[in-house]
């Protein structure tokens, strides 16, 4: 795959593969032709979706010519003309000849200096899976491995349909030993006493592939609120990176924790009563982080060759009886919930706009139908 947004793919990204000898592999696969119509054509296109589908996801380029080894040697590309009804007829192969249908199927069209093309088309790893191929009087399940699709074996099957669906609950279970790590569990520290905002960052993938990734001190990423005597601490799975513990309390203000599995952890403090004992949650100290630490997140993911789709999942801790201070003289109604799921959200790049659910649920934790405009 190549390791960056779909929309943001260039020209010199795809003159990079030849350059730099990019190898077909597990999340990457060259061809110099569109797929063909014939029947060979529309079999192999099908397997290679859903084979991506079914694993981890990846890029299928079309308009580079490969060697014998599977290395890019050369982008060809190919014609334009014609190309979108070409285009319409894999989109109406895809939703005609796949169970159930690839939810995250998409192309970009990269012009190149000599009138021609070439094509990324992006197939995401999918909470759906296993997809099958129903084409030509068969039903067929395929996997992708190194270079290549294979046919799944009926253990393999059985495991898949077994992980389609435990697979949202066990990506929940990282997020649920986030928010007990935030209380100290299994942590060196905990965050400071009151309200506490958690969230986890990952790829869908996240359980499906066997990640290791080499999480450094130089590329980890820092939890919101940081200052400049952030400190790391090396663990068995990851880095932690951190505020600097309180004497008094053993607590810290904020920890990210980067997993070696290939996603993060963030927790930091969102509020805290004041010298008048007022309980009072910021949200200076939420909407921003949030809207800012989510989208950097991902974007350290993708220097380790992570894609998306995206899973981003939050909790806010230690709110009851605490309020929103909005403004001079303006105070929401104090949260009954003390833990409170603000959900999941699915997406491609998870940019800033893409969280306004979680912005929306977090004042109406604190009785607000919905946000103030100057914190959307």
């Amino acid at each position: 795959m190549i390791g960056r947004p779909l929309d943001e793919i260039s020209l010199a990204d795809i003159m990079a593969l030849t350059a730099y000898g990019r190898s077909e592999g597990p999340t990457l696969d060259f061809k110099e032709r569109f797929p063909g119509a014939d029947h060979k054509g529309v079999r192999d296109f099908l397997a290679d979706v859903t084979a991506f589908a079914n694993t981890e996801g990846g890029d299928i380029i079309i308009g580079v010519r490969e060697d014998k080894n599977g290395v890019a040697a050369e982008v060809v590309g190919i014609e334009r003309e014609g190309l979108d009804e070409r285009l319409r007829r894999i989109d109406d192969q895809l939703r005609s000849c796949v169970d159930p249908r690839v939810p995250h199927f998409r192309v970009r069209e990269v012009p190149l200096e000599n009138g021609r093309v070439t094509l990324v088309m992006r197939v995401a790893a999918s909470l759906a899976a296993p997809h099958r191929v129903v084409f030509d009087k068969s039903s067929r399940f395929f996997r992708r491995a190194n270079r290549g699709n294979y046919e799944m074996s009926t253990a393999e099957l059985r495991q898949a349909f077994a992980a389609s669906i435990d697979l949202p609950a066990r990506i929940r279970d990282l997020h649920r030993k986030a928010v007990a790590a935030s209380a100290g569990t299994d942590m060196p520290f905990r965050i400071y006493e009151g309200p506490t905002a958690v969230v986890t960052v990952a790829p869908v993938s996240v359980l499906r592939a066997a990640r290791d990734v080499d999480v450094t001190r130089d590329v980890a990423v820092l939890p919101p609120r940081h200052t400049s005597n952030t400190q790391m601490i090396v663990a068995l799975d990851g880095v932690i990176a951190h505020s600097p513990v309180d004497a008094k309390t053993g607590g810290v203000r904020g920890w990210a924790v980067n997993h070696r599995l290939g996603y993060v952890d963030l927790a930091w403090s969102i509020g805290h009563s004041d010298h008048e004992g007022h309980k009072l949650v910021w949200p200076k100290y939420f909407v921003p982080q949030l809207k800012g630490i989510v989208p950097f997140a991902i974007t350290r993911l993708r220097s380790y060759e992570i894609e998306g789709p995206w899973i981003a999942m939050l909790t806010l801790t230690g709110v009851k009886d605490y309020r929103i201070i909005a403004g001079d003289d303006w105070v929401t109604e104090p949260a009954w919930q003390d833990l409170a799921y603000l959900g999941e959200i699915v997406h491609d790049a998870m940019a800033a706009e893409a969280l306004l659910p979680f912005t929306q649920g977090f004042w109406r934790l604190f009785g607000e139908d919905r946000p103030p405009v100057s914190q959307l």
